[in-house]
């Protein structure tokens, strides 16, 4: 039976955490279906009953997906975590991703506040991305990116001959990190001159400012990103239940 780490915890809380602690550590890679509840309540010798509660508390929390008739599964996140969902597309419907472009890519030391957003120490290095997302012509989106250069130093020179669409997928399969929950922060803003040429805008054009701070199963930060978008090309639908 695994040792739980805190005894003083109930339980059921104490196999959550164990699970949680797993999946951090890739005992189950995304998309892997876990053992089943009978199964792992044996292994934690506790009953079924409080084995679903577990279960279900990691589904609620997003860790886990169920597939009916197939099994319990490690979240795909990324899936729901694009940064897509804030473009307004061009035929409403259409599942087509936009283009990709890399405009800069560099590993750059002693940035204080992306350091600071990725807690590392302030000489740490970071991997910089400025990239821009199009529908043929018609960029939609730019983001800023800043990635621990100790956990994605196989990004650059994969990033040096792809531009994938989405970059979640890239981070489990070429450095083994897997993105779990998003924290968006959005805000009306101005355009940087920079992006505002991007965009074939005026500088200062109205914008949506979408900052992210994107954390793994065990909770640290992997990724810190500022992208914007135009507000004539901004769109986003919540549903709420």
């Amino acid at each position: 039976m695994p040792t739980p780490n805190d005894p003083r915890l109930p339980r059921h809380i104490q196999v959550k955490d164990e699970l949680m602690r797993r999946i951090a550590d890739r005992a189950w890679k995304t998309g892997e279906a876990l053992p089943g509840e009978e199964k792992l309540a044996l292994e934690f010798a506790i009953s079924v009953g409080t084995m679903r509660k577990v279960m279900q508390g990691l589904v609620q929390d997003g860790v886990l997906e169920r597939i009916h008739g197939k099994g319990t599964f490690v979240s795909r996140s990324f899936e729901r975590s694009s940064m897509l969902r804030f473009v307004r597309f061009r035929e409403p419907g259409t599942v087509e991703l936009p283009t990709a472009k890399i405009l800069t890519m560099e590993v750059r030391k002693g940035e204080a506040q992306a350091n600071a957003r990725l807690g590392l120490a302030p000489n740490d290095k970071t991997i910089y991305l400025h990239r821009s997302r199009a529908y043929g012509d018609e960029v939609v989106l730019v983001e800023h990116i800043w990635l621990p250069q100790s956990r994605f130093a196989k990004l650059v020179p994969y990033l040096q001959k792809e531009s994938p669409p989405l970059l979640y997928p890239v981070y489990d399969a070429v450095c083994g990190v897997v993105v779990f929950r998003a924290v968006d922060d959005l805000a009306m803003d101005s355009l940087p001159r920079e992006d505002a040429k991007i965009f074939k805008v005026a500088a200062k054009s109205p914008c949506m400012r979408i900052e992210r701070s994107m954390t793994e199963h065990g909770g640290a930060v992997i990724e810190w990103r500022v992208s914007y978008v135009p507000a004539d090309r901004f769109h986003y639908t919540v549903e709420i239940r």
